[in-house]
């Protein structure tokens, strides 16, 4: 067994004895007398979003960007 395998499973149980403090001391009394925030539905959020920037030939001027690319590639390697 590598030292450094031990060192972690001698370390691992040890951070697992670690005591937490209680919920109720980390979190301020402001904090949990606060009213639960309303959620909204997805579709709200999603609409709010400008259209998507990628125009309809987008993609073939990125796939030949991609294949100059690899032909570039390719003439310097060989």
């Amino acid at each position: 067994m590598s030292p450094r395998t031990l060192a972690l499973l001698l370390l691992i149980p040890a951070a697992a004895c670690t005591e937490l403090p209680p919920v109720e001391q980390t979190v301020s009394a402001e904090a949990q007398a606060a009213p639960y925030p309303d959620l909204a539905p997805t579709a709200s959020l999603t609409d709010a979003l400008p259209e998507g920037r990628i125009a309809p030939g987008d993609a073939a001027a990125l796939e030949a960007r991609g294949d100059a690319l690899r032909r570039k590639a390719a003439a310097a390697g060989s």
